[in-house]
């Protein structure tokens, strides 16, 4: 998956902010690339544990998405205290044809597919 390198460095940034607790937000771009992030607030019990995208960020970056002929391909979140690897949360969260990705407490990036109840990762290009 193509990815901006202005996107990756507003997640590492988003991440940052946010410590302890989780960021989240959702990903805009064309299959197979993402072009920008929009952070959304974690609603989330227990943020510093998990993430819950606020319903009306969501439906905003989807109006927002059309409006620029562009679709949500994704959502991101961090981990920052554990790899950027799913955890049984996130796979009890997932759908499938949506990138997750996940920045991990050192500003790693990786990106997941939920396919077939298994999370496969992506390969990301970067796009400068």
């Amino acid at each position: 998956m193509k990815i901006a390198a202005d996107v990756l460095a507003a997640l590492k940034a988003h991440a940052r902010e946010a410590d302890p607790q989780e960021c989240c937000g959702l990903l805009l771009g064309t299959a197979g690339q993402i072009t920008e992030a929009v952070r959304a607030t974690n609603r989330a019990a227990d943020p510093g544990r998990r993430y819950e995208i606020d319903p009306q960020d969501h439906f905003a970056a989807i109006r927002e998405a059309r409006r620029r002929r562009l679709e949500v391909v994704g959502a991101y979140h961090s981990h920052p205290r554990s790899e950027p690897i799913p955890s049984s949360t996130d796979r009890a969260q997932a759908f499938e044809q949506f990138a997750f990705l996940i920045v991990g407490p050192e500003g790693a990036i990786r990106a997941w597919r939920f396919t077939e109840g298994n999370f496969v990762e992506l390969p990301l290009v970067c796009d400068a």
